[in-house]
């Protein structure tokens, strides 16, 4: 796994960070509700990023947290 330190935030993995951009350019937004991954659009997604979102689902997780304390992660 190739990790990414975020500036001031945690590591998360390459493979999610590609994710989470993917699905964004697709239209769909990424938050968390509960400790729970929240992806709009839920029924626009493919069987192959379920497959994914689950696989990175604490990576994402990771990322939305720190997105949510304000950082920006560029």
């Amino acid at each position: 796994m190739t990790a990414i330190q975020l500036r001031d935030g945690p590591l998360i993995a390459e493979d999610a960070l590609l994710l989470a951009l993917k699905l964004e350019a697709a239209g769909h937004a990424l938050s968390q509700r509960d400790g729970k991954l929240v992806v709009t659009e839920g029924s626009r997604l493919t069987a192959v990023d379920r497959e994914a979102i689950a696989r990175q689902r604490l990576h994402l997780l990771a990322f939305v947290a720190y997105c949510e304390e304000g950082h920006q992660p560029v």
